[in-house]
């Protein structure tokens, strides 16, 4: 039964930090730029880290958050290339929304605080579903 009910959680889960992280891009209220910029970098690697303990269940959460964590950050510092075909694909809101556009060093401090908060998630749903 624990392997039922952590699936629909981590459903759930997703769909929520799905609905979240689109509308972290789409709002303008207050402190706009920080939602859109630093939340929505925490947003999703929780994202990420949820969905790969779902895809991977036996793996260990501090294993998946690790690995989520080194590949956003591959993903930031790709951001520092600029060739006219990753300039073409980033005019474009979805490739901007999943793979950024500007590198920022600031970001990898709202990463690792989604990984952190994604792990102890993780963890929370595993045991809650014994």
């Amino acid at each position: 039964m624990r392997s039922n009910t952590s699936t629909l959680y981590k459903i759930s889960l997703l769909i929520v930090f799905i609905l979240v992280g689109l509308l972290t891009k789409v709002y303008s209220g207050i402190l706009h730029e920080f939602i859109s910029n630093y939340l929505g970098g925490t947003i999703y690697v929780i994202f990420f880290i949820v969905l790969a303990s779902l895809l991977f269940p036996r793996t260990r959460p501090v294993k998946i958050s690790i690995i989520v964590v080194i590949i956003t950050s591959m993903l930031e510092f790709s951001q520092l290339i600029h060739s006219p075909s990753l300039e073409l694909w980033r005019e474009s809101f979805a490739f901007r929304a999943l793979f950024g556009s500007t590198f920022n060093p600031f970001d990898f401090i709202w990463y690792f605080v989604g990984a952190l908060f994604g792990l102890f998630l993780v963890l929370f749903v595993n045991k809650t579903s014994k």
